[in-house]
């Protein structure tokens, strides 16, 4: 009976040993992570640097906490799509950050409002050469997404400067106005298929051009797409 005891006792003892040493394992990193001082932040971006982060990832301390911090700032910076950060010896964490990147704007009091492809207001600018929406009210801010219409409205935009190279718009009176580079103004609706409304300018523009209607670009000043049928004035 005491030789098995002694057997049961030295059992328990080695799967106590391992468990200790289990826990051991797995402590070591967060105890090196607490260990190590981070002295120096470096990061960049696809375009050469940070500075639309400032000096709010200029934060030091050990490792874990610095680490978590930097997640922090970076997981609530709307410009920030994503991030990867590494540990280099013997004091640096080196952050390699994905900005979102602006594909609109929209002009309000005197100045650009950058969005990203879905309309999410990313920053300020003073100007800018993307496809923009001049509006005469607006009280959206950074963080914000834009309207329905006025998202509507930049995409019709973009395909009409791809096509015309015109890049900027009017929203007014409940309607989309452009004017071409023909002195040819043009209204859009706010709803829509966007591809048939750009597909239908192009069409009625061809055969203005070509004057197999009679009538030629020249003696035009507006096409309407608001209705069923075309207007030509």
């Amino acid at each position: 009976m005491k030789i098995r005891e002694k057997r049961q006792n030295t059992n328990i003892f080695k799967l106590l040993s391992i468990l200790l040493i289990i826990i051991f394992i797995f402590s070591i990193p967060m105890i090196i992570q607490k260990l190590i001082k981070i002295t120096k932040i470096e990061c960049v971006s696809q375009y050469g640097n940070c500075e639309v982060l400032g000096d709010r990832l200029q934060v030091t301390g050990n490792y874990k906490n610095t680490k978590k911090q930097i997640e922090q700032i970076l997981k609530q910076n709307i410009q920030v799509n994503s991030y990867l950060i590494q540990y280099k010896i013997p004091d640096t964490l080196k952050i390699e950050i994905s900005l979102k990147k602006p594909k609109y704007a929209i002009f309000y009091g005197q100045k650009y409002y950058l969005l990203d492809k879905n309309g999410l207001i990313l920053s300020e600018a003073i100007e800018t050469n993307l496809p923009s929406l001049v509006v005469n009210n607006y009280q959206n801010i950074i963080g914000n997404n834009i309207s329905d219409k006025e998202l509507f409205s930049l995409k019709i935009i973009e395909k009409v400067a791809w096509l015309y190279s015109v890049k900027v718009g009017f929203l007014e009176n409940n309607e989309l106005l452009i004017t071409l580079k023909e002195g040819v103004l043009v209204h859009f609706p706010l709803e829509g298929d966007i591809d048939i409304l750009v597909g239908s300018l192009r069409l009625v523009f061809s055969r203005l051009n070509d004057g197999s209607q009679g009538i030629r670009i020249s003696d035009i000043r507006e096409i309407d797409l608001r209705y069923k049928n075309i207007v030509l004035r």
